[in-house]
């Protein structure tokens, strides 16, 4: 047994095992061990959304500072990078749920590939005399959706379509949908398509990154479905279902965080980071540089710089 096997896989199964002993059905158990999960994660889930909320209330300040910059990108990038560690914005903390799901959905995908050998060699010996479980090891079942879905299936295989489990994969394709949607921040504005801004650089013209990242964000919010789709087809049933019911919990754990409490996160957003002892503002000046006489002439000039100054 290597260390993810000890580590991740076979914690995994035995709370599903654990599970599957009372319901005594192999899909409600991974629906019940989702929804374990996903509420076992709820604190890190609820500071990835106030990071979500935190992007929604600075898209005015962010459009303040792309007009006084005109055009400096980077003036603008280091006023960007100001104002979250001001607002004690962490970009990449997004992704933190998604790396900690990712050994959780391998580990279901290998329970079920291996249900019959891990129920002889990866069940914990104080489980091993439980209930029903002794019987189960004797005469392993096919893992079932209350009965009569074959969850080892896959939902096209062999050129064959099982429809369940097809459908089944839509649902979860759409459910990434509506949860990525859900915490995808409106940039507003004008939306322009990629091949216009090819377009433009094409034809010489500047391109805005800004905006160019947000377009390009926006068009995961439909990528990512697609390919969740693509990916759940060639998944073992029970490894969809695992996927269409952590989405459908994050949709509902997304909209009551995002919309029923809107009270406690906005006090939340407004609260300064714990890293700046106090808030400040970037903006843009001009310093004159000091009178230079060369030969008889006189130059003088202006560079743009960044100061900092004390909010009000």
């Amino acid at each position: 047994m290597n260390i993810f096997d000890l580590l991740i896989v076979q914690p995994v199964f035995n709370l599903l095992l654990f599970i599957y002993n009372f319901v005594g059905d192999f899909g409600v158990a991974i629906i019940i061990l989702t929804i374990v999960i996903r509420f076992i994660l709820l604190p890190m889930v609820r500071k990835q959304l106030h990071q979500t909320k935190l992007m929604r209330k600075i898209q005015p300040e962010l459009k303040r500072i792309k007009k006084q910059a005109a055009g400096d990108k980077m003036v603008e990038s280091q006023m960007m990078m100001a104002l979250y560690k001001e607002k004690g914005i962490k970009p990449m903390s997004s992704i933190l749920v998604l790396l900690v799901q990712l050994p959780i959905f391998m580990a279901v995908f290998f329970v079920i590939r291996n249900w019959a050998h891990y129920l002889e060699n990866f069940t914990y010996p104080f489980l091993q005399g439980f209930m029903n479980i002794p019987d189960l090891i004797a005469n392993p079942q096919t893992p079932m959706l209350f009965g009569v879905i074959d969850l080892s299936q896959w939902p096209i295989s062999d050129g064959q379509i099982v429809w369940p489990l097809l459908i089944l994969a839509l649902i979860a394709a759409g459910l990434q949908f509506f949860q990525t949607r859900q915490t995808t921040p409106d940039s507003g504005g004008e939306k322009k398509k990629m091949r216009d801004y090819f377009k433009d650089a094409a034809a010489g013209k500047e391109v805005d990154q800004s905006e160019m990242t947000a377009n390009m964000t926006r068009n995961m919010m439909y990528f990512f479905p697609i390919m969740t789709f693509v990916i759940a087809v060639n998944l073992p049933g029970a490894v969809v279902l695992y996927y269409a019911v952590q989405a459908g919990v994050a949709v509902l754990q997304q909209h009551f965080i995002l919309r029923r409490d809107v009270d406690e996160m906005e006090s939340l957003a407004d609260q300064p980071s714990k890293r700046v002892k106090k808030a400040r503002e970037a903006e843009i000046v001009v310093k004159p540089k000091r009178e230079v006489v060369n030969k008889g002439a006189k130059k003088s000039g202006g560079t743009t710089v960044v100061r900092r100054i004390k909010a009000k």
